[in-house]
């Protein structure tokens, strides 16, 4: 069963029934507090967590989401209405994965059924050489690894939309290169970023698959 977890202070359940959450039957719970959002994560392993914009210090929030272990995982998305548009470049530095217009438009379904499919990660320890436009190459550590993007550490200081040139080679396998655009911020020294294009699809596909059937 699908689990979608709504951090709000009020009930948004009518503006959203109009939508994939609806027409679905997808299951929806509401928090309010870090504390109480965590909990539920855990218990009832919520898919996606969509953070209220209008909620008092809800760029805080998508931060802690994004930090805890127990919500890391989760795919964030923050719900705007025009009052916090402004936000945006702050929802997204603090980790959130997509900005959600409301209500509901063109594309809403669409982007909700991307976030319910982001595949698993798996945590990874590799060595990654990375290139921003014409800085000089340097060196970053991957964190954790996906068919759809990576986190990395590093000291090279990056921008949300940052693009950049990647290359790492995956353990026992093939050297994998190609180009990435920064999603999010990780503080202190983390980004989030998201694979643009990828020389070996099948290489990381199958470093997923024998580190799941490993762990």
């Amino acid at each position: 069963m699908l689990r979608i977890l709504v951090c709000s202070g009020r009930d948004l359940r009518p503006e959203l029934r109009g939508t994939l959450i609806g027409r679905l039957g997808i299951e929806v719970y509401r928090a309010e507090r870090f504390e109480d959002a965590r909990l539920l994560c855990k218990t009832l392993g919520a898919q996606v967590i969509l953070v209220d914009g209008e909620l008092p210090a809800a760029g805080d929030l998508v931060r802690r989401l994004r930090e805890d272990a127990a919500t890391r995982p989760r795919s964030i998305a923050v719900l705007a209405r025009d009052g916090v548009a402004t936000q945006e470049s702050e929802f997204l530095s603090a980790g959130a994965n997509a900005i959600f217009r409301l209500p509901p438009g063109a594309g809403f379904d669409e982007r909700l059924q991307k976030l319910l499919s982001v595949p698993a990660r798996h945590g990874a320890r590799l060595v990654v050489r990375i290139e921003v436009e014409t800085q000089p190459e340097c060196v970053a550590a991957m964190l954790n690894l996906s068919a759809g993007g990576m986190l990395l550490v590093t000291g090279h200081k990056l921008r949300v939309n940052d693009e950049l040139d990647f290359r790492f080679r995956v353990p026992f396998g093939a050297s994998v290169e190609g180009r990435a655009r920064v999603a999010r911020e990780a503080p202190p020294t983390g980004y989030g970023v998201e694979f643009l294009s990828v020389s070996d699809q099948n290489a990381i596909g199958e470093y997923l698959r024998s580190a799941r059937l490993g762990s």
